[in-house]
């Protein structure tokens, strides 16, 4: 008779190995808390700066506080109205990481569709080394460039 071993497997689901303290584990919960300590800063000075009204809130973060705040005043103050620090970190981690992610996908189909339009590619080339010859980009000549905007626009568009 032949006999077989049983090995015994241990068999870990999916979902729970993200908690175990692996290297990558710390390293990305450790990233987190960074992450985390950056935005609370930033968001303790933006609403500093609400307190006192020294600026408008004429970016992203003064505005979504702004109209947090109003939520929970034209609430009455209740516990489950409006978004705690919290909620505020992960939005702005939303928007950011969101906004990389459309802004690589849309530089990369711009370089595929000049790679395919010589043309357009040659003209747009043409137009930087125009405005800025041998200096550093700066903003006000990336609102001159007409073509590589034309670009750009029209490669959203298509995709």
């Amino acid at each position: 008779m032949n006999e077989k071993k049983s090995e015994a497997k241990i068999i870990i689901p999916f979902f729970i190995i993200r908690f175990l303290p692996t290297r990558l584990n710390k390293r990305i919960k450790k990233i987190d808390s960074e992450i985390g300590n950056v935005l609370t800063g930033i968001i303790q000075k933006q609403e500093g700066i609400m307190k006192t009204c020294e600026a408008p809130n004429d970016n992203l973060l003064g505005l979504l506080l702004e109209s947090n705040q109003n939520e929970i005043e034209d609430r009455g103050l209740k516990k489950d109205v409006g978004m705690n620090t919290n909620d505020v970190i992960n939005e702005c981690k939303l928007f950011y990481f969101a906004g990389q992610e459309t802004t690589s996908v849309l530089l990369n189909w711009t370089l595929v569709l000049l790679s395919r339009f010589p043309n357009w590619q040659t003209l747009a080339r043409e137009e930087v080394i125009e405005t800025f010859g041998t200096k550093q980009p700066d903003y006000d000549g990336l609102n001159r460039l007409k073509v590589v905007s034309m670009s750009f626009y029209l490669t959203s568009l298509n995709h």
